[in-house]
């Protein structure tokens, strides 16, 4: 009995009578706090003013203890590539490949000659193909096949790009190899700075003839023209020469290069291009001829056929070498600038969407951002788009827009066409602006309990909330007891006021 009458003052009206007075107390001036509402005493207005700078902190700092997106992106390694292929390749219920040292050295080998050599071609300018890295590095296979990329900021951008072309897909998702290596280099490429460059080689061990696979793309057969007719007795019995470069079906980005081959010591070998004699060279005592074409013979872009003919000391000829027909192709890629609109994503923070024309002969394309890369693809004729996300942009710099187009000569094209400025697109050409959001940083609080989406968000809110909360207690301060002044508490509520506001807005 006594605990039951000592409970009725406490949870019946003597709680709602003290409730009632600590809320008077707080917000309404009277007597018995002097005038001078709790809420606007100058240890609260003090915490506050503490409560406020702590909330900007943890604003600012919130990028560092979360960083944005970085979770789910990876830097364009080795092991990070080969993961990603493995993780495709198990999306399609294939086995994961099996990293291959010797293949590892094949591309590492690989990179070095493109990065010395300044070309990104699947065949280097003097003819070399990829499976002569492979044969190189003592690795005897059935199947090989190679990808390439360059000029990528993230290991996720190199595969997703991969995927996207049918020919890299293919190597990926074959089911002919088991094995694979990669080299990634970064390295001064040419005239367009420091690049990355990523070489994925793939095989199969030898267990029956070699077939070798290649994702580059044939040229059209071009119209052979008739053979230089030669009498049965001017032919020799030497053994028929043989064109190591340029090879079938090959494209050559310059008007004056070198044909290579092979030919019998002491004879002469006759060069002919379309069925016209260019000149001739001696064999070298390795059974080895190199011929270089002269400037005043330098080849105009279009398709041609190439022969050679061995010459003994006594003027007798060999049979005519296999013909080997080929494209020179020495224009690069054209950018139309007034095609190019660079577009904020909707829903996607830090995200552009791109569209770009190109010329018809560009077989990839590429919009770069700063630091950031990715590929587009072609959609309609001269049309290419696709979509870029800022993973290394920071705020304040000026990042200029870049388009690379290159063809299957290896023709390239780098032209800056916009500048992304404080999150505006600046330009002379056809470029749709808008801001690009600050990233949202989710924030949980007593151990995920309480989750906060968009803390930034939430801040900003909070400063207004509490502007609004302030004014309106001072209101009442003011206009209850307008006789009464206190202008130190009046000062300092506004200044605490002045503060929120400032954090507000910086």
């Amino acid at each position: 009995m006594q605990n039951s009458s000592l409970a009725h003052p406490i949870f019946g009206f003597s709680l709602h009578r003290h409730a009632g007075r600590q809320l008077r107390d707080h917000f309404i001036p009277n007597a018995s706090n002097q005038h001078v509402p709790h809420v606007l005493h100058h240890r609260a207005l003090f915490l506050y003013s503490l409560l406020l700078v702590l909330v900007k902190l943890s604003v600012l700092a919130s990028p560092l203890l979360l960083p944005y997106n970085l979770g789910q992106t990876s830097a364009v390694t080795s092991e990070n590539i080969v993961s990603l292929s493995n993780q495709s390749r198990v999306d399609f219920d294939l086995p994961a490949l099996m990293v291959s040292p010797k293949l590892e050295v094949a591309a590492l080998n690989k990179a070095r000659d493109m990065m010395k050599s300044g070309y990104f071609a699947h065949f280097s300018p003097e003819g070399v193909s990829p499976w002569f890295w492979i044969q190189q590095s003592g690795y005897s296979y059935s199947y090989a096949g190679e990808n390439l990329a360059i000029r990528f900021s993230t290991a996720e951008g190199v595969n997703a790009a991969w995927l996207a072309s049918a020919a890299h897909r293919s190597n990926i998702l074959s089911k002919d190899f088991t094995q694979i290596g990669v080299a990634v280099l970064t390295e001064e490429f040419g005239k367009e700075g420091a690049a990355t460059l990523v070489v994925q080689m793939f095989g199969a061990p030898a267990v029956q003839t070699a077939v070798a696979k290649t994702e580059e793309p044939k040229v059209q057969p071009v119209k052979v023209l008739p053979k230089v007719v030669e009498q049965p007795a001017s032919v020799s019995e030497s053994p028929t020469p043989q064109i190591t470069f340029p090879l079938q079906d090959s494209f050559m980005n310059k008007s004056v290069f070198r044909v290579i081959g092979e030919g019998q010591f002491g004879d002469q070998i006759r060069i002919y291009i379309n069925d016209r004699l260019y000149g001739q060279t001696a064999v070298t005592p390795a059974g080895q001829f190199e011929y270089v074409l002269p400037a005043e013979e330098s080849l105009s872009d279009g398709p041609y056929v190439l022969h050679v003919r061995q010459v003994d000391a006594e003027g007798k000829k060999s049979r005519s070498s296999s013909q080997i027909e080929f494209l020179v192709d020495t224009t690069p890629p054209q950018i139309f600038e007034n095609a190019f609109s660079f577009i904020p994503s909707s829903g996607q923070i830090g995200a552009y969407d791109v569209t770009a024309g190109v010329s018809d002969d560009s077989i990839r394309t590429l919009v770069t951002v700063g630091d950031d890369s990715a590929a587009l693809e072609r959609q309609q004729g001269k049309t290419w788009s696709g979509k870029i996300t800022l993973f290394n942009a920071k705020a304040g710099d000026d990042l200029p827009i870049q388009i690379y187009a290159q063809d299957l000569a290896g023709n390239e094209t780098k032209q800056r066409v916009g500048l992304l400025s404080g999150s505006d697109v600046k330009g002379v050409f056809s470029f749709v602006s808008g801001q690009q959001e600050a990233p949202k940083q989710e924030m949980k609080l007593f151990g995920g309990f309480v989750t906060i989406a968009d803390f930034g968000a939430f801040a900003q809110k909070f400063y207004l909330a509490f502007v609004v909360f302030l004014a309106s207690a001072l209101v009442l301060k003011v206009g209850i007891k307008r006789h009464i002044h206190h202008p130190r508490t009046v000062a300092a509520t506004a200044g605490v006021m002045m503060l929120a506001m400032i954090l507000f807005t910086f």
